[in-house]
């Protein structure tokens, strides 16, 4: 990773072996799954910053949280597949 993490605990931002995992998944799969563990990480600080944070500052996380989710699904929705000259998603 390219984070600074000098002040995290090593275990916690080890994340080789997720990464090995994607990496052997298909590009689009493995860009999709991605997003979405990011996603899952941003609703993770977002909860556990609630207590603390202004709602603004937390309603912003969750924001972005639900964005970085929408394009991981649309990644899902450009791969469906079509019949020549259809296109399923506009069904």
């Amino acid at each position: 990773m390219t984070v600074p993490t000098d002040d995290i605990p090593s275990e916690v931002v080890d994340l080789s072996t997720a990464f090995a995992a994607l990496d052997g998944l298909p590009n689009q799969e493995r860009v999709r799954i991605a997003m979405q563990i990011a996603a899952q990480f941003l609703e993770y600080a977002a909860f556990e910053m609630a207590l603390e944070q202004s709602a603004g500052d937390v309603s912003e996380i969750i924001h972005m949280a639900a964005r970085l989710d929408q394009a991981a699904r649309r990644i899902d929705e450009n791969t469906l597949p079509t019949r020549s000259g259809h296109d399923l998603r506009k069904i």
